[in-house]
């Protein structure tokens, strides 16, 4: 370790506080108006453990009312009415939602909401999704139950074009890929064919119709990142919508997402897509709103995620090698003496683990932060993980 690492080590041992020292988070979030979570993997309990403990606390004490997830908005406003009134199981709310977020962890997070909210009817707490609305399972049983009615012949032709594409709402396309399990065309493609065929009936009103829900499913699966999604506008568009939500509700408002997405960087790059640099959701965010968004990252040492895959502790070179414990801390990174900052001002390599994780190559899943401390305000550690506990179809 270099003396300029030596000095961040020192910086850290005097600074870091407990991870459920919730005053030093008070004093991290200040008078921010939109914080945000950055997570560098989506599997882990202790993580997502965490960010409900956070979230409770910022709303609880700091006055914070919204939730930002990175969902579908029909999704998300099914959740929204779970935690505002709904009686039904959670579990059953999150049967659309996006895989990573089908998990009990998640569950613990709505039932909380749904607890609060019915103790403070006046002033609840909301959630919303970042994402646009996309294909749902109404929309391929519509299509389905049209050709069954109006082309019964052409139904098992229809049924092989949706059933790719529909099997990416429990394992998104491209890590199907990763897994080897991938049919070979692309979901899009199929998507696409099943709109045709739709289109290729006799016109009616019904048929009509169904050809919109049959547009949404193609749309949607052309716009993944299996796709080749366009992340610089898919991310300004995320940025976008947070920014809606808090200017016209004026909730201060909690953002959960990966940590590609609320770091607080104009060039971006990630090792998926089109290559090329862009504005992350936290970078729009920084450029509106200044020091009132807030951007923070929690990492970890080493651990395991789903399926008994090992993640082992991280090469020297990465910020986890360096910002390190033997127990679970927060860090102001803003606090650093001018030996450690001018570390963390520094271009430094960030550990993320995806679904298309593979830790025989563990090296090779970071990305690169020009200046770390330009990216993130604060710093949540692990020093293990164990995997969050899934949901399991019903």
């Amino acid at each position: 370790m270099n003396e300029s690492a030596n000095g961040v080590r020192q910086w850290l041992e005097a600074a870091a506080r407990p991870v459920d020292d919730f005053a030093a988070l008070r004093g991290i979030i200040g008078d921010a108006e939109v914080v945000a979570f950055g997570e560098t993997t989506r599997a882990a309990h202790e993580i997502d453990h965490y960010r409900l403990q956070a979230f409770r606390f910022l709303v609880e004490e700091l006055g914070f009312r919204a939730l930002a997830v990175n969902d579908d908005a029909i999704v998300a406003e099914r959740l929204d009415d779970y935690v505002r009134r709904g009686d039904d199981d959670p579990a059953e709310a999150l049967g659309a939602a996006w895989p990573p977020w089908r998990t009990e962890e998640t569950v613990a997070v709505l039932e909380w909401m749904r607890a609060y909210n019915r103790e403070h009817p006046a002033d609840p707490v909301r959630l919303f999704g970042t994402n646009a609305a996309g294909a749902q399972a109404y929309h391929y049983d519509a299509v389905v139950d049209y050709v069954r009615r109006a082309a019964p012949g052409r139904l098992d032709e229809l049924k092989a074009h949706l059933a790719p594409p529909r099997s990416a709402h429990r394992i998104d396309e491209h890590v199907q890929r990763f897994r080897g399990v991938h049919p070979g065309k692309p979901f899009a493609e199929s998507a696409r064919e099943a709109h045709d065929l739709v289109a290729s009936l006799p016109a009616d009103p019904e048929r009509d119709h169904v050809l919109r829900y049959a547009r949404t499913i193609w749309e949607h699966h052309s716009s993944t990142v299996a796709a080749g999604v366009d992340f610089g506008a898919a991310m300004k568009r995320v940025a976008g919508e947070i920014l809606r939500q808090h200017e016209r509700t004026g909730a201060k408002t909690v953002f959960w997402d990966g940590i590609a997405a609320v770091a607080a960087s104009d060039a971006m790059s990630v090792g998926i897509g089109s290559g090329e640099p862009f504005t992350s959701v936290g970078g729009h965010l920084r450029e509106r709103l200044g020091a009132k968004y807030l951007p923070v990252m929690i990492g970890f040492g080493e651990g395991e995620i789903h399926e008994g895959v090992k993640v082992p502790a991280p090469p020297a070179d990465y910020v986890e090698a360096v910002l390190r414990g033997d127990e679970p801390f927060v860090l102001d990174l803003r606090t650093a003496p001018e030996e450690a900052a001018a570390w963390l001002r520094g271009s430094r390599k960030v550990r993320v683990v995806p679904g298309v994780y593979d830790p025989a190559e563990d090296e090779k899943h970071h990305v690169v932060a020009p200046s770390f401390a330009a990216w993130f305000d604060a710093f949540a550690y692990f020093p293990r993980i164990g995997p969050t506990a899934v949901l399991r179809s019903r």
